[in-house]
């Protein structure tokens, strides 16, 4: 007789039968976006899952997959998107800014100092619309000041951008000269513009602002103004002398004497009347005792150079221009008028815009 089979034991199941914990952790975190600990965790399902046999391949992928999206699209908005929290800025009974902020260019007042979310331009960038700006107060790091703003003529469409740098560009030049009495305090600086853009026209802003920064994007600490007020005598007969010669080397055209021979001839004649009118303002200048040696051998100076631009306003070609501005930059008088610049407690400034590359300020690419 046949004995039947005892039954067999109580088997508990196989580790194949089990799924591993890991593997449900990756999905759940991954769906509650904690993409770090969910890709973590795929990970470590991933390596154990083979080894013990189990169960839960699929939701280890699904976890690793969602996390590492997840990542991805997080680490391309960071690259592309300012997280920056928008603040307004607040100002004082005076309107100085006493808290930073962020706005929109045509909210910048004359006097503001700020930095553009983007950086000043280039020399060489094209000009640009209206940008977000921080705005700060001008005795912290900042990359430029608004110093003044005029009113495009009106017309029936907005003007393009070549047609608002031409009206802009010698404009806000000579406008930072009113803003400030010594405009070569700072040391190098460069004009730009903020103007409004179609839309902003048509919603009736016709104002161009103007604003100053230095080469490079380097940082200003101070505000550029001076005011003629906070002169003594001296110091205000030395740089009211320079007025008229600052006034037309911030003029210089844009465009080379090989471009523009026409242009660069009558910007040398001008030159020419505005060294003849700062020689003779240099005369007259009450300087104390200490600086009447220097006061004139600047003069001289000045007078010598003069044949030069005369020349340079007739010259037949372009090479012959820039071989008279050469010439004029050989009478400069720039050791004498850092020399003046010292006993009047001036600040330290570059080289004096005598000269066919000195200026107090230069036209970049305007913004």
């Amino acid at each position: 007789m046949s004995h039947p089979h005892p039954p067999y034991p109580h088997q508990p199941p196989s580790q194949a039968e089990t799924l591993n914990p890991f593997a449900v952790t990756a999905l759940v975190t991954s769906l509650l976006c904690l993409a770090p600990l969910g890709l973590a965790f795929g990970i470590v399902a991933l390596v154990q899952i083979p080894r013990r046999r189990q169960r839960g391949r699929g939701l280890a992928i699904a976890g690793v997959t969602v996390s590492a999206a997840v990542l991805l699209l997080a680490g391309t908005a960071a690259a592309v998107v300012d997280f920056r929290v928008w603040t307004p800025p607040a100002r004082d009974a005076a309107g100085e800014i006493v808290k930073p902020g962020w706005t929109a260019s045509h909210a910048i007042e004359p006097g503001d100092c700020f930095t553009p979310r983007s950086g000043a331009p280039g020399r060489d960038a094209p000009p640009t619309r209206g940008a977000d700006v921080r705005l700060l107060p001008c005795d912290a790091p900042h990359r430029g000041e608004a110093y003044a703003t005029f009113r495009l003529s009106e017309q029936d469409r907005p003007p393009s951008r070549d047609e608002i740098a031409a009206t802009a560009r010698p404009q806000c030049a000579k406008l930072f000269l009113d803003y400030t009495a010594d405009p070569l305090a700072s040391g190098p600086l460069q004009t730009y513009f903020f103007y409004p853009d179609e839309r902003g026209w048509a919603a009736g802003q016709r104002g161009v602002l103007c604003w100053v920064a230095r080469p490079g994007n380097a940082l200003l600490d101070s505000s550029v103004r001076l005011d003629a007020a906070d002169l003594d005598p001296a110091q205000s007969d030395y740089l009211m002398a320079w007025k008229p010669l600052n006034s037309a080397g911030v003029l210089r055209p844009a465009k080379s004497p090989a471009q523009d021979l026409v242009g660069a001839r009558a910007w040398a004649a001008r030159m020419a009347e505005a060294q003849a009118e700062t020689a003779r303002l240099m005369k007259g200048a009450q300087l104390p005792g200490g600086a009447e040696q220097p006061k004139a051998r600047l003069v001289a100076e000045f007078e010598a150079g003069l044949p030069f631009w005369r020349q340079a306003a007739e010259a037949s070609d372009a090479t012959s221009f820039l071989g008279h501005l050469r010439s004029v930059d050989n009478h400069s008088g720039n050791t004498h008028s850092q020399r003046i610049r010292v006993l009047l407690d001036l600040p330290a400034a570059p080289a004096a815009p005598a000269g066919s590359a000195a200026a107090p300020v230069t036209n970049a690419a305007l913004r």
